[in-house]
């Protein structure tokens, strides 16, 4: 993904009410390389502690080992997936995160990132149930608004070729 992509995705994730993370599939570890500032404020962590990292570091050892290894799966497989992981904030608080995988960019089964939208389950005395409802509700939503400025990109980018392809025909026509 080139800087301008980047910098357009980092747009999308900083209006995003939801919370989401891209990590890079290309390199060792998967690290983090966007946490937007709902994550953020979810798990008390500064960008400057978690970017370049796993979010591993949510989790405690010998906890989570099923949803780990539904993880390890998916990411291997480039399939989408969802879990709940017990996770801890940066002051050591605990939280119930309903976390949604999904791969972006790549080749089927092969993708460049993995995008997580994490969602905190059981606050404000809500159920599971109705707080994964709600939550599963706003992912939609907000995978709707990622889709439609990802295909106004692929257009763009489509756009961008064909102005091109003309620009060299108009040249050539010029020449002869």
């Amino acid at each position: 993904m080139d800087q301008k992509q980047f910098e357009k995705i980092r747009g999308i994730f900083d209006r995003s009410g939801v919370a989401l993370t891209l990590v890079d599939m290309s390199l060792s570890e998967q690290p983090l390389v966007l946490a937007n500032p709902p994550f953020l404020r979810m798990t008390g962590y500064t960008e400057g502690r978690i970017l370049g990292f796993n979010c591993r570091f949510l989790q405690r050892e010998g906890e989570n080992e099923q949803a780990r290894a539904d993880i390890r799966e998916a990411l291997s497989k480039g399939q989408e997936t969802q879990v709940v992981l017990r996770n801890y904030r940066f002051s050591g608080e605990r939280f119930d995160n309903l976390l949604f995988l999904h791969p972006v960019g790549g080749s089927i089964g092969h993708p460049d990132y993995f995008l997580g939208s994490q969602f905190e389950l059981g606050r404000s005395g809500s159920s599971e149930q109705e707080a994964a409802a709600g939550h599963a509700g706003a992912l939609t939503r907000e995978l709707a608004r990622i889709g439609a400025v990802a295909a106004r990109l692929e257009m763009d980018s489509r756009r961008q070729l064909a102005d091109a392809a003309a620009a060299l025909v108009r040249a050539w026509q010029r020449r002869t």
